[in-house]
């Protein structure tokens, strides 16, 4: 905290008067637009809180207007990462036709402090100049505006920062971007004022961490961000059909943008997988096709719902291409597309034949807690763990590798439970479902902290009835370029701290209240609920780290799956900034040379 509270002293001399609450000019829309938000953690998360577009839509109902969420936690000008191939920043504009282009910079940027301004200035200056080089939509170039990072909340938490430093930094950089847009003539809409001045006036508490919006927060936001836009806000309601729509909208377009398994769709992997007609590429871009028009389907009904229109209950698809349908590899002994070794089959062991085939060593003994023919729930189970009053918690995985449009996310976290003391679960309650590849967890601070890639959700049940009713995006900017090397191995260390780990192939940048963090191709991180602090507590390019533990002593230990490999993490926790990694691991080779730009930028855009 003393090292923030100089920085702002130092910065005060930069501050230039009171920060108008928009540009002259505000962002004019014509029919037919498609906007696109370009930018960090303060846009990402509106999709999942769906307020701005559910005014937007009433304010400019009979538009007809497509919105297209491209943010990325983290993102700044000229730095965003990205797994495999993910393709460059153009290329997702010119598939998204977007003719308004709305950036969220500022934040992430402002830890750099006053030093950090005159490149700040300058790639965004480059930034919009470039943007407006382009025509996305085939006819134009795009109408450009810039979003001010907003005020940072004092939460009365001690554990937090209370944001005085933090909102000197961020004035100074809101300054800046209002200076670009009044030289560039481009619409500028400053958040940061109204929002500091909600803060400072709401007896609730409206973000999550002082920095990042919680729901209630996002509802407050909405109008601040329409008027800071477009000059006025002319509806104040969020109808609940629009807002389920817009919902629904979304929910198909992040499965397609922020796809899971993306290392095996537009990445190396892609390639793999022959059935001797199709590769991995060939089925996933399909499903990505579909969703795009199962996106699109909802945009016309959101337009209809918006002019006070009915629609249907449910949402027609059938005009969506078939999805491509790909070669089992069940079959006989002579099928010629079945890998050698590989072939599979229907004729699966049910668990009592399974428990026969067991070989135990002398004096043990192995019985069956659960199965899938008893609770149906347990079907794929990938992770466990046991709560303080014994009960088993498992996440399952039906929905692996992921969730196939048209179908139900059938994902969950079950507990099971032993009420006679024999050893044998006799309820199944489920916690949670609707989720997606909750490849780990862990129990704690009153509720469970679930991977879903590419975030870390918080659930709790506030009720009592085993159910969770409080559901939280809290982590948020993971990669999800491969869900088997996803997040997992999920561990309280003796410091209190929540300790998971990412497999390669993985590109991720956090943003937190004290800054952002950034790791590539696999590592440790390290949580503190309490501070909200996020690190890299081992980068090193391990393959598939399915385990970590901690001894007696506080020593832990990191296993690495696909190699076989154990490895003692404190000689490896050394501090290393970002790009740089510890040498060693299974895939060293692929990273050793990251820092040279030849192979950076087939990972990393822009080049």
């Amino acid at each position: 905290m003393t090292c923030h509270r100089v920085l702002a002293i130092a910065l005060l001399s930069f501050l230039p008067g009171i920060v108008h609450s928009a540009c002259a000019d505000h962002l004019a829309l014509q029919k037919g637009d498609h906007l696109c938000l370009v930018g960090n953690e303060l846009g990402e998360r509106m999709q999942h809180h769906n307020y701005w577009e559910t005014l937007l839509h009433q304010q400019f109902a009979g538009q007809e207007l497509t919105v297209r969420n491209l943010c990325f936690p983290g993102d700044e000008p000229y730095e965003r990462i990205r797994s495999q191939n993910f393709g460059e920043p153009d290329d997702h504009l010119t598939h998204s036709k977007a003719s308004v282009v709305v950036y969220f910079f500022g934040f992430n940027e402002s830890f750099h402090g006053a030093e950090g301004l005159t490149k700040f200035r300058e790639q965004l200056v480059q930034l919009v100049n470039e943007t407006r080089q382009k025509k996305y939509d085939g006819k134009a170039t795009p109408r450009i505006a810039l979003v001010s990072p907003i005020a940072f909340e004092n939460t009365g938490d001690a554990n937090l920062p209370d944001g005085t430093a933090e909102n000197h930094r961020i004035a100074v950089y809101t300054a800046t971007m209002k200076s670009v847009a009044d030289e560039l003539q481009i619409a500028f809409a400053d958040v940061y004022s109204p929002t500091k001045a909600l803060f400072e006036s709401s007896d609730e508490r409206l973000t999550l961490n002082g920095a990042h919006l919680n729901d209630a927060g996002y509802r407050l936001f909405a109008p601040i961000l329409m008027r800071a836009l477009f000059g006025e806000c002319r509806v104040a309601e969020f109808p609940a059909a629009l807002k389920a729509e817009i919902d629904d909208k979304n929910f198909h377009w992040w499965h397609r943008y922020r796809a899971v398994n993306g290392y095996s769709i537009y990445g190396k992997r892609g390639e793999a997988g022959s059935d001797g007609t199709y590769i991995n590429r060939d089925v996933m871009e399909r499903e990505r096709t579909i969703l795009d028009e199962m996106t699109v389907n909802r945009d016309q009904r959101i337009w209809k719902l918006a002019t006070g229109q009915e629609v249907s209950p449910r949402c027609d698809d059938s005009n969506t291409l078939p999805f491509l349908e790909v070669r089992t590899n069940v079959g006989g002994d002579n099928d010629p597309n079945a890998r050698a070794g590989k072939l599979g089959s229907l004729d699966y062991l049910n668990a009592e034949q399974q428990q026969k085939l067991f070989r135990m060593a002398p004096g043990f003994e192995i019985q069956l807690v659960a199965s899938e023919e008893q609770f149906p729930e347990l079907a794929n189970p990938v992770a466990l763990n046991f709560d303080s009053r014994g009960r088993l918690w498992v996440s399952t995985m039906p929905s692996y590798p992921h969730w196939k449009p048209k179908t139900e996310l059938a994902d969950k976290l079950i507990i099971l439970e032993d009420q006679d003391g024999d050893g044998r679960s006799d309820v199944c309650k489920v916690f949670a479902d609707g989720l997606h590849q909750p490849t780990g967890f862990e129990l704690g601070m009153g509720g469970a902290w679930v991977a879903q890639q590419p975030d870390i959700l918080f659930l709790k049940d506030t009720d009592g009835d085993d159910r969770a009713d409080v559901r939280i995006r809290q982590l948020v900017g993971f990669d999800s370029a491969d869900s088997h090397h996803g997040l997992a191995a999920f561990e309280w260390g003796p410091d209190g701290a929540l300790y998971f780990q990412e497999g390669t192939f993985k590109y991720s940048q956090v943003e937190s209240p004290w800054g952002l963090t950034r790791m590539h191709e696999a590592g440790v991180w390290r949580y503190d609920p309490r501070t909200a602090e996020i690190s890299s507590y081992v980068s090193m390019p391990f393959a598939n780290p399915w385990g970590h533990i901690f001894d007696d002593w506080g020593q832990d230990f990191v296993s690495d799956a696909s190699p076989g490999q154990n490895y003692w993490a404190t000689p490896i926790s050394g501090k290393v900034v970002y790009p740089a990694k510890h040498a060693g691991a299974a895939f060293n080779d692929s990273v050793n040379n990251f820092q040279d730009t030849a192979l950076r930028g087939r990972d990393v855009y822009p080049t």
